[in-house]
């Protein structure tokens, strides 16, 4: 328990630390006055968080917003919608995804402000099509979730008052017209709109077979301006190469601005190097001892360093700085074939490593209302649990920094998914705003000791070849080659090149081959899905062990007393029409019911009784695989069940349900990944 304690500190503080905090300046990614001292360092951050209020378009009445927020929790806290979350209201506040909605505060410009040589506004995060204004006056348009905007104001901005405005048309509407001028419908199995994979907008808010689709707008992110004068850096990549005993990084400091000429790099506050400026960048490099490394939970202590960049211009003076917590570790990801197929084997700081872990899916189906202390809690359970691992999967968001900060700190690396979990229109400016969004997260992500592997999609490749894909949306001919030879070389070549400069693994797709052929037990990661999909017993579990299963489970129900806040309590028995509607997977609660008769030999008479033998079967379909993946180690060499979490109350294959409490197959979990 000492242990456990001195971890959930140290997290706590690493979190406190983290980027979206006023109190922790110097891991912005930009350069902050470090040190009132430094009189030249002038760069500094205003947080736009108040003041703002929203109304659907069209109409003269203004609310009080929150921002970062959405749409859907704004309605809600004025009492204009619902609860989308209790019995059926996420069906009646589906209207809300047809409107178009306005946004605005006022920037106060005082004098202090404008002395800067340079302001800009940024937005972190818009969701998704949104036209932005500065006292009327455009200043551009965005069209991805995904992306950080930024646009120089200073010569906008008037002293005193000014209005920003934010408008948010239909993300459905415009996927619409995207769709038309695309002339295709790309394949949208859980969305019946097909709207989604023409919106760089996370896809499980379109409906998946866990949650329900609730499509919403706003400023989901922070908006900030940036006030700075002669240059910024923008970013810091890692690259880490281990040679013998030592870990050789090559660091690159990213640049924006004219007067930084060279630029410094400290390592804990002493000097570790000089570089002149390269066109947009500082590039430096140095060695550490491999005695040095970061490693993941289990296999040794996770080491973190501070590692600061300076600017100077041709007096060497420090014109601005960037400072990150770093660990110094090199990840391989071994698929050179051997004599059984193709394995797929995390080697770290030189070691293959078993990789125990989980799926990670959005807190939330509303992002900003599960902010910092979401995600972390998502790593809290899993260091509770001995995992090594997490993958995040491609349907959902990508983490804020806190969880990457938090997951350094505990020793957990991430398979982090590229947001493709559908087909896309893989050209123009749709395929150059989302190489612009992957470009970006790998800089913003590319520092983190923890960032194990970027994969370019989930389960396209094995949908496109065994899903019938082709034939139920009229795919063929030209049209089929347009569509798969588009993501084909996104996949397989645009996203490696953008992904290349993070220094950590790629790999195109999860998994190669579909859970129903041979192949993929003996090459590459798997997706099983035998197993309630394929409607095989549990004990298929130990006949279907793949070189790393990267997917699989069972679903099981939440505890009544979590229903219960959500379901009237008259609804609350077997065969309610509101059991049955809050069950989201085209399987219904089959499988469950075959499972705990063939497993336990009960017919459960009562929702309590139902939902505690739910629990029972999923727990044990959980050990059987488990067992089987670590009884098979190292042709096996990783075990990550389907889901960690949940992102709304219902039932799922979640090992811990949206309350937070562990479900008996978390202690299964817990259990068997105990060193």
């Amino acid at each position: 328990m000492n242990y456990f304690h001195s971890v959930d500190q140290r997290i706590n503080r690493a979190v406190a630390h983290g980027p979206s905090s006023k109190a922790r300046p110097w891991l912005v990614a930009g350069c902050l006055a470090l040190a009132a001292a430094q009189a030249v360092a002038q760069e500094h951050v205003v947080a736009l968080d108040q003041g703002w209020s929203f109304r659907q378009a069209g109409t003269d009445t203004w609310h009080p917003a929150t921002v970062p927020g959405e749409v859907h929790t704004d309605l809600l806290r004025n009492g204009l919608i619902p609860d989308p979350y209790r019995d059926f209201n996420a069906d009646s506040v589906q209207w809300v995804e047809r409107a178009a909605w306005e946004y605005r505060c006022t920037i106060h410009a005082d004098a202090a402000l404008l002395r800067n040589g340079q302001v800009d506004l940024v937005f972190k995060g818009l969701d998704t099509f949104a036209g932005v204004y500065l006292n009327d006056s455009l200043l551009g348009r965005t069209d991805n979730m995904f992306r950080t905007w930024t646009w120089p104001v200073k010569a906008r901005l008037r002293p005193g008052a000014n209005e920003l405005r934010v408008t948010f048309p239909s993300a459905v509407a415009e996927g619409d017209e995207r769709r038309k001028a695309y002339g295709i419908q790309l394949p949208a199995d859980s969305d019946p709109s097909g709207t989604s994979p023409y919106v760089r907008k996370a896809a499980y808010q379109f409906g998946w077979d866990f949650a329900p689709r609730l499509v919403g707008c706003g400023i989901w992110q922070p908006v900030e301006l940036h006030a700075w004068n002669g240059a910024t850096l923008t970013a810091m990549l890692l690259d880490q190469e281990l040679r013998g005993d030592s870990l050789r990084v090559r660091v690159r400091a990213g640049m924006k601005g004219d007067a930084a000429t060279a630029g410094y790099l400290f390592l804990d506050g002493v000097p570790a190097g000089s570089a002149a400026r390269e066109a947009d960048h500082l590039a430096f490099s140095l060695a550490v001892h491999r005695d040095q490394a970061w490693w993941p939970l289990g296999s040794g202590p996770q080491r973190m360093h501070r590692l600061r960049v300076e600017a100077v211009d041709r007096q060497g003076r420090t014109l601005c700085a960037m400072e990150r917590a770093v660990g110094f570790r090199s990840v391989q990801l071994d698929q050179e074939p051997d004599s059984i197929g193709r394995p797929f084997t995390f080697v770290i700081n030189g070691t293959p490593t078993f990789m125990k872990g989980a799926n990670v899916v959005p807190p939330d189906l509303f992002p900003s209302r599960a902010g910092d202390p979401a995600w972390v809690a998502l790593v809290r359970h899993a260091r509770r649990a001995h995992m090594n691992m997490l993958r995040v999967w491609a349907g959902g968001i990508y983490p804020p920094d806190a969880f990457f900060q938090a997951c350094d700190t505990a020793g957990i690396l991430v398979w982090q998914d590229v947001m493709c979990a559908n087909l896309v229109p893989a050209e123009g400016d749709f395929l150059d705003g989302l190489l612009q969004e992957v470009r970006g997260q790998g800089e913003r992500l590319s520092a983190h000791p923890s960032l194990a592997l970027f994969c370019g999609n989930n389960e396209l490749e094995v949908a496109w070849n065994n899903w019938g894909w082709q034939a139920r949306y009229g795919l063929h001919g030209a049209d089929s080659a347009r569509v798969i030879d588009g993501n084909h070389a996104l996949w397989k070549e645009l996203l490696p090149a953008e992904l290349g400069r993070s220094g950590v693994p790629y790999t195109w797709t999860s998994p190669l081959s579909n859970w129903g052929h041979a192949p993929g037990l003996r090459n590459g990661d798997l997706h099983y899905w035998g197993v309630w999909h394929g409607d095989e017993p549990l004990s298929a579990y130990a006949r279907n062990v793949g070189r790393f299963v990267s997917e699989y489970g069972f679903q099981s129900w939440p505890d009544s007393t979590l229903l219960a806040r959500y379901i009237h309590p008259g609804d609350l028995h077997l065969g309610s029409g509101a059991l049955r509607w809050r069950q989201r997977s085209y399987k219904t609660d089959a499988p469950i019911w075959k499972a705990i008769r063939q497993e336990l030999g009960t017919e459960p008479a009562t929702l309590g009784a139902f939902i505690s033998a739910s629990q029972a079967v999923q727990a044990k379909a959980c050990q059987l695989a488990i067992e089987a993946h670590l009884g098979a180690r190292p042709r096996c060499m990783g075990t990550l069940p389907w889901q960690l979490n949940d992102c709304w109350p219902g039932p799922s294959w979640s090992l811990v349900d949206y309350g937070g409490r562990w479900k008996p197959a978390m202690e299964v979990v817990e259990r068997l990944y105990r060193p």
